[in-house]
């Protein structure tokens, strides 16, 4: 008897790249749709590839951890993807706004796109005209976890160091940073949520409670000291220093890891050196 794969929709296959291809279309794609409010909330993607393919004026909320994404042909959109692991592909766009975080971004063929971003390599775009480039400013309920997840790092985003393929001299001529008062304000799709990560280099709306978030969204507020004084309770007090703590061992992770590698890589060295060496003095010339 052969394996049967049931899908998220009741549909039975006993081709597992059937019903691979299935899933990724019915539970893992946004494809073909106008008008239209398009979620995914969070622990509804939990790791997977995400698409989204041709949609036009539409608001689409991918809210969860996800692995690589790729948003073809979509206009006059906004599009939120919460926590992407791997690439973030972004090709034929036009008039839409992004925001999202990932690990790596590349556009191609793109127009007129605003990308609030946190990306923890360099972002780049090709054959892309008219982009611009803000501080990531989402959140929602559990984006934290999400960003954990996906393996991204707080203390690392290069947001701004945009890297343009078809700009050797580096003139800027195809893309722009947001000036700070054209900035957007915090996005909560779902509602007053913590708030992982906005502006890195101006520390600005980091590990906020959820009524500092909303107050965010609502006046458009950035001094953290002074809304502490003002909203925080005992348990959000609690929320930023478990927060930051969890951001604390992200940090020594990534210098622990990175000095593993280093010391590995110098004794890998330092072996094949000996063994070359050693290899030269058991070589005797040939006689004549």
């Amino acid at each position: 008897m052969k394996n049967q794969y049931v899908a998220s929709d009741g549909t039975v296959f006993t081709d597992r790249s059937l019903y691979r291809k299935h899933e990724m279309e019915t539970q893992y794609t946004f494809r073909g749709k106008e008008n239209a409010t398009l979620t995914k909330k969070p622990g509804s993607v939990n790791g997977q590839p995400f698409d989204i393919v041709d949609c036009k004026n539409c608001s689409i909320l991918v809210l969860d951890h996800c692995d690589q994404v790729q948003i073809d042909d979509v206009e006059d959109s906004t599009v939120f993807i919460g926590a992407s692991s791997g690439s973030v592909f972004i090709r034929n766009c036009r008039n839409c706004n992004f925001t999202i975080a990932c690990k790596q971004l590349r556009t191609r063929d793109s127009v007129d796109c605003t990308l609030n971003l946190y990306c923890m390599t360099e972002p780049a775009i090709e054959t892309s005209t008219g982009m611009k480039f803000a501080p990531f400013n989402g959140a929602y309920e559990g984006h934290l976890k999400s960003f954990i997840d996906a393996g991204l790092d707080l203390s690392m985003n290069k947001w701004s160091a945009v890297f343009d393929f078809n700009d050797p001299t580096d003139t800027h001529e195809n893309w722009q940073i947001v000036t700070e008062d054209e900035q957007e304000p915090l996005w909560c799709p779902l509602g007053p949520a913590e708030c992982c990560i906005s502006d890195c280099d101006t520390a600005r709306r980091l590990f906020l409670s959820p009524s500092q978030c909303n107050l965010l969204e609502d006046e458009n507020v950035v001094d953290l000291a002074e809304t502490d004084n003002t909203q925080a309770d005992q348990s959000n007090s609690e929320e930023r220093d478990t927060n930051k703590f969890i951001l604390f061992g992200q940090r020594l992770w990534g210098i622990m890891s990175y000095s593993i590698s280093s010391i590995s890589a110098f004794c890998l060295g330092f072996i094949l050196n000996g063994f070359m060496k050693s290899q030269s003095l058991l070589t005797f010339p040939r006689a004549d």
